[in-house]
């Protein structure tokens, strides 16, 4: 078959199709590579004539950039009759390089064989999605400014609460890691046990620092401070539930806890973990108003809760990062 029998060809229904499509389009000889038609879309795309395209093998026209692996990828079209570039460059005549997706069919035409291109320009989508990736990392980076911020608010009123944070946060992610969570959730994680304890600012320093047993009224005042964090941080557009983190890590399973008492599944699993971790934290290191307990007693603690007041999912976590993994904290007291 000539180059213009299989032009008829095209022409009876498709001639039209072919001219008028919003992708660009080569006709190729099957086994010369040689460039038999080109539709106008492709034409305005590269910058190049009819006359140009037209009994030229395909990395002849100078539009590949890299020549050698389009010799390779025509090879492979031969034998398997399909190949496909989500993403290839190209340059136009007048030296810009742009992204296209090349689909490639071989198929027969009146027992003979042609190869078809489709060339669908990509580089408006690269570009938004290039500026949604800056984006992106522009709100993380944000994000994690403004937990910086108020980390730095907290050790400026209470190193102790700051430390403490510091220590829960890498006990959570241990925990997080140990229960199979995706990075993503053990970052989230990590932030929130960072901030935890936010609300505290709102605290009296006689009450935060007193070196001997609260009492009620005052530890009703402390009791607050999940209340203040989750309201300082409610309206932050964090990808993370940090401020619900924050607002119920003080709950527990049998509704015991606080602000709301609320009960199971009603409590999300990263305040969970943020509970047992806050609780083997707290009972290890030393209190203003009393020295530490150690390390037994804290998993202990957890123990006797499990089930009842802690997730027993966590509690095992926790148990097996402290007994199997040999987990400490950064700072031993």
């Amino acid at each position: 078959m000539t180059t213009s029998d299989r032009k008829q060809e095209l022409n009876l229904p498709y001639r039209r199709l072919f001219e008028t499509a919003y992708d660009g389009i080569l006709i190729l000889d099957f086994d010369s590579g040689t460039i038999q038609d080109v539709n106008p879309y492709l034409m305005d795309l590269l910058g190049y004539t009819k006359e140009e395209f037209i009994g030229k093998e395909l990395w002849e026209i100078g539009a590949m950039v890299d020549k050698n692996a389009s010799i390779r990828a025509f090879a492979i079209l031969k034998k398997d009759g399909y190949i496909k570039y989500s993403d290839l460059p190209l340059r136009t005549k007048s030296g810009e390089i742009i992204s296209v997706e090349f689909v490639s069919n071989a198929y027969g035409v009146n027992g003979d064989r042609v190869i078809q291109c489709n060339i669908r320009d990509i580089t408006s989508r690269k570009k938004a999605e290039s500026e949604l990736i800056q984006y992106q990392q522009a709100f993380v980076k944000n994000m994690y400014s403004m937990v910086n911020a108020l980390t730095k608010a907290i050790v400026s009123r209470d190193a102790y609460t700051y430390q403490h944070q510091l220590q829960v946060s890498e006990l959570c992610c241990a925990i997080g890691g140990k229960m199979g969570l995706s990075i993503n959730q053990i970052e989230g994680l990590r932030l929130a046990a960072l901030v935890h304890d936010i609300g505290k600012i709102a605290i009296s320093a006689e009450i935060l620092t007193k070196p001997v047993a609260l009492e009620s009224y005052e530890i009703e005042a402390l009791h607050r401070h999940a209340q203040v964090g989750f309201d300082i941080l409610k309206d932050l557009n964090f990808q993370w539930p940090i401020a619900q983190t924050i607002y119920q890590h003080h709950e527990r399973l049998d509704g015991s806890g606080y602000p709301n008492h609320l009960k199971g599944d009603s409590i999300c699993l990263e305040a969970k973990i943020l509970a047992v971790a806050d609780v083997v934290e707290a009972i290890s290191h030393n209190r203003p108003y009393r020295p530490a307990l150690g390390i037994d007693a804290a998993l202990t603690e957890i123990e006797k809760g499990r089930g009842t007041q802690f997730d027993p999912l966590v509690v095992d976590a926790c148990l097996e990062v402290f007994r199997t993994d040999k987990f400490e904290f950064s700072v031993k007291t």
